[in-house]
């Protein structure tokens, strides 16, 4: 039979194997508590990382709301990114409140550990009551006394040593249990800040919600101020069709009235001039000199009041004629008007300076006419100087070809620079400088209908400049 010394021995031996069971328990314990935490602050970075990411994305959108298409797109993107990070903090959670669970099963296997152990503590109590007991029967028992003597102070020395060992695993659990409390704490930390940022999340998506039904009645804002301002563009459009109708059935009614006018005043204008011219030829000897005067100034008038009426015709024919656009050599033309010019004046104290004149497009007989009648107004303002000179020329633009006539004549104020191409507008005496103010007129209208532009620069008894402009890469 085993005595009971050797039963105790067994006992500790036991609860020792125990004790380094528990001890290994709970490394393992400590090492999947490490893991956990190493898990966990994965998950914390994810959530840092998932949070930024939507701080990104939410400017993103701010920037976007203006492009309507593209913003609706890019969040209804989102909006399956943002399930996908919902699905991701669900999973989260629910690893987290699994981990609790492990933790709070590891808790109470500790909490069973320590219970036991205090059990085994008791009993140790009690054994070592028996083995005083013991001790006192040993001391009847003199031989038994020696060799049970020597065991009993290995055995005690073991307990004490045991009973340390015990001290140290004690206070090895109270650390443990300490940072198991401070661990909890932090996860509990930890659950109340992914419940904050779970409820920041969730505002955040009733804003994005609230967002894009704004967006959506702006969109249908949008598009119904679209389809009024379509329908007041074709309303005006059709408005503007009415009034071009109109005008062009005023033009056409006023060119008309113009041409007849001018055309019916010719026959009795005529008849005045010749009346006029025969009474001189019969009755001149017959008439004093203020009747021949009265009678020339009879005659005089009626031929400007002829070549004005021809003037007018012309200019009401600009207004019905229809272009007729080829390529035109500006410096044949030009120059071959020079020549005319020079001719019929027959004066030597006229010179032209005709520099390089750019080909273009138009109607040859049109251009002609502004030619003629800008070079003529040239020479006629100038015909008080001893010596005339006109420079000719161009220059090129990006869409249009500008050519210029310069005089060194009589020049004229810039304010009233306004009345030089309207009809029957004299910036100069008659008398000083003939002419119906219908040429400038003529000039402008034929300019217009290619497309162009006519201005002038000038100063008092300084000269002038008088510019007209033609389009480049006209199609013939």
């Amino acid at each position: 039979m085993k005595t009971e010394a050797t039963i105790t021995k067994e006992e500790l031996v036991f609860q020792s194997e125990e004790k380094e069971k528990r001890a290994a328990e709970l490394i393992i314990a400590n090492k999947e508590l490490v893991f956990q935490n190493k898990e966990k602050e994965k998950r914390a970075a994810e959530l840092i990382i998932a949070n930024e990411e939507l701080a990104f994305q939410n400017e993103e959108k701010e920037k976007r709301a203006a492009e309507l298409v593209i913003a609706n797109k890019e969040l209804a993107f989102q909006n399956e990114e943002k399930g996908k990070r919902a699905a991701e903090l669900t999973i989260a959670n629910e690893e987290l409140a699994f981990q609790n669970e492990e933790k709070g099963k590891r808790a109470a296997e500790l909490t069973v550990a320590n219970r036991q152990l205090a059990f085994q503590n008791e009993e140790k109590e009690k054994r070592a009551a028996e083995l005083t007991i013991a001790n006192r029967e040993l001391a009847f028992q003199n031989e038994e006394k020696g060799k049970r003597a020597a065991e009993l102070t290995i055995a005690n020395e073991e307990l004490a040593f045991q009973n340390e060992e015990k001290g140290k695993r004690a206070a090895e659990l109270t650390i443990a249990n300490r940072e198991l409390a401070f661990q909890n704490e932090e996860k509990g930390k930890r659950a109340a800040e992914l419940t904050i940022a779970n409820r920041e999340l969730a505002f955040q998506n009733e804003e994005k919600e609230k967002r894009a039904k704004e967006l959506t009645t702006a969109n249908r804002e949008l598009e119904k101020a679209e389809a009024d301002i379509r329908q007041l563009n074709e309303e005006l459009e059709q408005k503007v069709i009415q009034r071009t109708v109109q005008l062009e059935s005023v033009n056409k009614e006023l060119e008309s009235f113009s041409y007849s006018v001018a055309h019916d005043l010719r026959t009795p204008l005529r008849a005045v001039h010749g009346y006029a011219r025969m009474l001189k030829e019969d009755y001149g000897l017959q008439l004093d000199a203020e009747a021949k005067r009265l009678m020339n100034s009879i005659m005089i008038n009626a031929t400007k009041m002829g070549q004005l009426i021809d003037d007018l015709l012309t200019f009401s024919r600009l207004g019905r004629k229809e272009l007729v656009r080829t390529n035109i050599s500006m410096q044949d033309m030009v120059t071959g008007l020079c020549d005319e010019i020079k001719r019929e004046d027959d004066k030597s104290n006229i010179e032209f300076r005709i520099g390089k004149l750019h080909p273009a497009q138009g109607d040859v007989t049109a251009i002609k006419q502004v030619w003629l009648n800008l070079i003529s107004n040239a020479v006629k303002y100038s015909k008080f100087n001893k010596h005339i000179l006109i420079e000719i020329g161009s220059n090129v633009g990006s869409n249009e070809i500008d050519y210029y006539i310069k005089d060194n004549g009589v020049g004229f104020d810039m304010r009233y620079a306004n009345k030089l191409f309207g009809v029957f507008q004299r910036l100069h005496d008659d008398e000083q400088f003939e002419g119906t103010g219908v040429g400038l007129a003529i000039v402008h209208r034929i300019i217009s209908k290619h497309g162009g532009r006519v201005w002038a620069e000038a100063k008092i008894n300084e000269g002038a400049i008088f510019f007209f402009s033609l389009p480049k890469n006209t199609t013939v």
